[in-house]
């Protein structure tokens, strides 16, 4: 497969050097302007440079969203002609991209998270009608090479997928920073502190992998009645504080997201 990246930071770099190591992919092109110009061959500052007769399988859009229209008219016909365009850029509609594209592509909307960095990642595709059930699947199996990847039968439901799995693992490093800082109060040296919160955090969420684990059924293994874990829990759940406010913050997230793709 033939693959162009369009900007290749962090997100970006995570997924093609993951696809190049899995041998998903066979040939790479990046245009990035933040890369060294030493890089190597199919490197290249501008869309302009890379050559017009090239004819891509996969075209990946890791931009800032502000970058993405200016992005994909600069495509060639050519070099759109046998492509799949994936963006990656949080907001961007569907309609907006296949209207940049002029409609000479399909296009699949992706929402990784940072996790993919780690190939523990969770991604949330979406793609039109246009697009076979073949080459979703190949779809499927480049956002496992990173970890899980998961389609929405509508685009709307990108936006929770965001306030979920995409701005999620921020929710589980604050929780841990909380809890670190709280092992400081408590007497505990500071990088213990942490330590203990990240490995805490790494096992809880290995069980949560378990085949058929049950989130509630894994919580209750750890409250005996009346003893440490259920004095915490207390706190946790008097007047429903926690799950209120688990909730309030995706609900935040889901609406700062409809926002921003509707250009807000």
């Amino acid at each position: 497969m033939n693959v162009l990246f369009i900007g290749y930071g962090r997100m970006g770099g995570a997924l093609g050097n993951a696809w190049l190591k899995a041998g998903l992919i066979e040939r790479l092109t990046i245009v990035d302007p933040g890369l060294a110009k030493d890089a190597g061959a199919g490197c290249y500052a501008r869309l302009e440079e890379v050559p017009y007769d090239q004819a891509f399988q996969l075209i990946v859009l890791a931009v800032k969203p502000a970058y993405v229209t200016d992005a994909l008219r600069g495509l060639s016909d050519h070099q759109c002609s046998q492509a799949i365009v994936i963006s990656v850029a949080a907001g961007v509609t569907e309609a907006t991209l296949s209207c940049a594209l002029k409609q000479r592509c399909p296009v699949v909307r992706a929402m990784p998270n940072t996790p993919v960095l780690v190939a523990a990642g969770c991604t949330g595709l979406y793609a039109s009608g246009e697009l076979d059930m073949a080459r979703k699947a190949a779809i499927s199996q480049l956002f496992e090479a990173v970890g899980t990847a998961h389609w929405v039968a509508e685009e709307e439901q990108l936006d929770a997928v965001t306030a979920i799995s995409g701005s999620g693992p921020a929710y589980y490093h604050l929780f841990s920073e909380a809890l670190a800082q709280a092992g400081v109060k408590l007497g505990l040296e500071a990088e213990l502190a942490r330590k203990l919160a990240a490995q805490t955090a790494w096992g809880a969420a290995t069980l949560q992998h378990q085949l058929h684990a049950d989130f509630t059924e894994l919580r209750a293994a750890v409250t005996s009645p009346n003893g440490t874990t259920a004095a915490a829990i207390e706190v946790f759940e008097g007047d429903g504080k926690l799950r209120e406010l688990g909730g309030a913050a995706a609900f935040a997230a889901h609406r700062r997201s409809v926002e921003l793709s509707k250009g807000e």
